[in-house]
This record gives structure tokens, C-alpha cells and sequence, in this order.
């Protein structure tokens, strides 16, 4: 079993659950986050989709326990859909995915 997180800015959390939808999961969580910034972080890096130092940004945390394959395929469309969006540097905020071994449940 699996365990994936997907972190998205409040702008794209449709874009998440769209992707969630067409790779067939059937159920997932999410919640509403308030991302910070407190260090001085290189402000032309894309990865980095919090606001400037001092300001919190509205943000996202989604996270499904699936099996692998169905997680795979999630990270997948995230991947391609960065990609995609990419030559928007300027605006554009990538979606984060983290796909976690799940040892034991009960």
C-alpha cells in the first residue's frame, strides 16, 4: 500500500481533483493549508510556490492510500502536467507528489 500527497497553491486544487478523477481514485482527502516562507529563499527558483518572506499563500494538501500502480499513474499525470505548464515560469506554481511506503495498518 501506498501513500500519496499532493500539495497544490488554492488555484489549482481543481486541477488535482480532475487528475484524481481520471486516474480512477475513488477516494481521497484534502484539507486547506496555509503555506509560509520564514528564510530568505532564491526567489527565480520555480520549485519554490510559496510567496515572498513574511506572506502565507492559501494552499492545498490532498492524500490518498492506494496500491501502487493506481499512485504511479497519479505521479504520472502530475509529471506531465508540470511539464506542460513549465514555459509559464513567471506564474506558474508546479503540483507537488510524494508516493510513501506504507508499512503496516491495521
Amino acid at each position: 500500500m501506498k501513500l500519496l500527497v499532493i500539495l497544490s497553491i488554492e488555484e489549482y486544487s481543481k486541477v488535482v481533483r480532475k487528475i484524481l478523477v481520471r486516474q480512477n481514485i475513488p477516494v481521497y482527502s484534502e484539507t486547506e493549508i496555509r503555506g509560509a516562507r520564514i528564510g530568505n529563499l532564491d526567489k527565480t527558483d520555480p520549485t519554490n510556490w510559496f510567496a515572498s518572506q513574511g506572506e502565507t499563500i492559501y494552499s492545498h494538501l490532498f492524500f490518498v492510500f492506494n496500491d501502487d500502480m493506481a499512485s504511479k499513474r497519479v505521479l504520472e499525470e502530475i509529471d506531465q502536467y508540470n511539464k506542460e505548464h513549465e514555459p509559464d515560469a513567471e506564474t506558474f506554481n508546479p503540483l507537488h507528489a510524494y508516493r510513501l511506503n506504507v508499512e503496516d495498518y491495521v
